[in-house]
């Protein structure tokens, strides 16, 4: 499971990277409309639709954002509970957020023949729909394997003994991991 973990964190580091070259692109392109509307007094053509292409590129950083566990969470509430319920209501969410996320990523991929029978595109700029279906089902894909290794370690921070738990952050659990198979070997 190590090396699966491994592999799912380099692929969302590469969604990651992509995502942020799309926000930079996304920026420059606003910045440039900004301008031409400022010294010709009208906007570029095309550029609501090519916003809207950056910002479904964008969510290709999701799937990072969950493997490593840096989602906004807000726990006022949970952090009052014990701790078995937490854990189970961590899990709970977690487990409905891998099938809604991989649910969506199917129906977006599904999406694609029938985008490419009818022929979508968008309007001003004519580039086909079907690739953006594409790069948002893969993305909603990637972030349900990326739910899938947070829910692992969260499962493998339970297990671990409360004095790791306070030295070692969410992201350490290869260091759990192998210190469970060490106990596992040695008994």
């Amino acid at each position: 499971m190590q090396v699966v973990t491994k592999v799912i964190k380099v692929i969302t580091r590469i969604f990651m990277y992509i995502g942020f070259l799309a926000i930079l692109a996304l920026m420059l392109l606003t910045v440039y409309d900004v301008i031409i509307r400022f010294v010709f007094g009208s906007a570029m053509s095309g550029v609501v639709e090519w916003s809207q292409i950056l910002l479904i590129i964008c969510m290709t950083t999701m799937a990072h954002t969950l493997v490593e566990g840096r989602f906004v969470d807000v726990s006022a509430l949970t952090d009052k509970l014990p701790r078995g319920v937490r854990f189970a209501l961590e899990m709970i969410v977690g487990l409905v957020s891998i099938a809604f996320l991989a649910l969506v990523g199917y129906r977006l991929i599904y999406q694609i023949e029938s985008s490419i029978r009818f022929r979508e595109a968008y309007f001003v700029i004519g580039v086909p729909r079907w690739p953006m279906y594409g790069v948002l089902g893969v993305s909603f894909l990637a972030a349900a394997l990326g739910a899938i290794v947070y829910v692992f370690e969260r499962f493998l921070m339970f297990r671990a003994p409360e004095e790791d738990k306070g030295i070692l952050g969410d992201a350490e659990a290869a260091y759990l991991i192998e210190k469970f198979k060490d106990e596992e070997g040695s008994e």
